[in-house]
C-alpha cells in the first residue's frame, strides 16, 4: 500500500464523494471524521493524505450497504483523461508492458491507493497490487476500483482487449466478491491466493498500441519528471530525491551509499523508503541514465556510444539494449526522428 501520509491531490476523493448519492450516501457522510468539506475537493490548492480517503471510503462502504460491486462501479468513473497527464503518458506508449513501465515509475501523480509493480521473473507475468494492509473490506473495493481502471485503460489502448483472457488471484476469499469481478469485468477470478495480481502474457505485453505517438509520449514524460520534481505531491518522494542526487553523477555510476549520505540517512533508511514507494536504487538510476540519454540523442544528436559513455555505460550494446527494453523502440530511431522531425517513430 501506498504510504498513507502522504500528501496527494484530491480528485479521487472527489470523484468517490460524487458518486456515493447515486447510492444513497451524501458527500458529507463520506467525510465524516476525515477532517475534510466538500469544498476542499474542489480546491487545487489543497492536498488530503492517504488516510484521510481510506476513512472516506470506509464511510462510504458503511452508510452505502451491502453491494459484492461498489468498487466497480466508482471505479467505472476513473475514466484515462481524469489522470491527467500521468493517464496520457500511459496511453501514448508503444507497447502495454512500456505503459505498465510509465503506470508504475509515475505512480505518485496518480490515484493509486494500492501499489502497482510489475513481476517479470513470474511465468507468466504478473501485474500486482500491494493491498494486503488494508481490511478485507476495503481491499475489496480498492482492488475492484483498481482493476476497473485497468479496464478502462486497456479498452483504450487495444480497442479489442478483454478482460475475460486474464486471471485474477486474489487474498480475498469471498465468493460474492469473485462473482461481482467476473460479471462486472469478466475476469477469472481465483480467491484465497498469495498475492493480489493479474496473470499476464509476455505476447500480451510486448503488443504495439495504435495509439502509440513518440512525440506525445516524450513530452508527457518531461512533464511528469516535472511534477514529480516541483509539485506538493513530491514533496516526501525519495525517489525523486535520489533521481536529482544521481542525475549529477551519472558518469561515476553513483552509490547507494554515496547517495544515502549525500540526503542524510543511512543506507538502510533509503532501501527501506524507496522499496515503500515500490522501486529500488538500481531502477531509479537505470531510468535516470535513460532519460538523459534520450534527451541526448534526440536534442543534442550525439551518437549512440557517445551518448552510452556519458551516461555510464560501459559498452553501446548494453545501452541499446536497456533502451530498447525502457522506451520500446530503438535508440536509432531516435536518431532518425531528430534527423527527419516529419517522420515518426513507429
Amino acid at each position: 500500500m501506498q504510504n498513507d501520509t502522504k500528501k496527494r491531490l484530491p480528485g479521487s476523493l472527489r470523484i468517490l464523494c460524487e458518486t456515493a448519492p447515486d447510492f444513497g450516501v451524501e458527500a458529507e457522510q463520506c467525510l465524516e471524521g476525515t477532517g475534510v468539506v466538500v469544498f476542499d475537493l474542489y480546491d487545487n490548492t489543497k492536498t488530503i493524505t492517504l488516510a484521510q480517503e481510506l476513512a472516506a471510503i470506509e464511510n462510504f462502504l458503511r452508510f452505502a450497504g451491502d453491494h459484492s460491486d461498489l468498487g466497480i462501479q466508482v471505479g467505472r468513473r476513473y475514466r484515462p483523461q481524469v489522470f491527467g497527464i500521468w493517464g496520457y503518458a500511459i496511453l501514448s506508449s508503444p507497447t502495454f508492458r512500456a505503459s505498465l513501465k510509465v503506470a508504475t515509475e509515475y505512480a505518485n501523480l496518480s490515484f493509486l491507493i494500492a501499489a502497482l509493480t510489475v513481476n517479470e521473473t513470474h511465468d507468466p507475468p504478473l501485474l500486482s497490487f500491494d493491498a494486503i494492509a488494508l481490511p478485507p473490506h476495503i481491499r475489496s473495493f480498492v482492488l475492484q476500483r483498481h482493476l476497473t481502471v485497468v479496464s478502462n485503460f486497456s479498452s483504450v489502448l487495444l480497442p479489442d482487449f478483454k478482460l475475460s483472457n486474464f486471471v485474477f488471484e486474489t487474498t480475498l476469499e469471498d465468493p460474492k466478491v469473485a462473482e461481482a469481478i467476473e460479471a462486472g469485468l469478466g475476469m477469472t477470478v481465483r480467491l484465497k491466493s498469495e498475492h493480489d495480481a493479474v496473470l499476464m502474457s509476455n505476447t500480451f505485453l510486448d503488443m504495439p498500441l495504435p495509439k502509440h505517438d513518440p512525440d506525445v509520449m516524450e513530452n508527457c514524460l518531461k512533464q511528469c519528471r516535472d511534477l514529480l520534481k516541483n509539485s506538493k505531491v513530491a514533496d516526501q518522494n525519495w525517489s525523486a530525491k535520489v533521481r536529482d542526487v544521481a542525475l549529477l553523477d551519472l558518469r561515476n555510476d553513483p552509490s547507494i551509499g554515496a547517495t544515502a549520505q549525500k540526503l542524510g540517512v543511512s543506507e538502510r533508511t533509503l532501501r527501506r523508503r524507496l522499496s515503500e514507494e515500490g522501486t529500488s536504487f538500481r531502477s531509479i538510476l537505470v531510468e535516470a541514465r535513460l532519460v538523459i540519454g534520450h534527451e541526448l540523442l534526440r536534442e543534442a544528436k550525439l551518437d549512440v556510444s557517445t551518448v552510452a559513455y556519458r551516461t555510464g555505460y560501459s559498452e553501446p550494446s548494453s545501452f541499446v539494449r536497456a533502451f530498447t527494453q525502457h522506451f520500446g523502440y530503438s535508440p536509432g530511431k531516435v536518431k532518425f526522428a531528430a534527423r527527419d522531425p516529419i517522420q515518426q517513430i513507429q
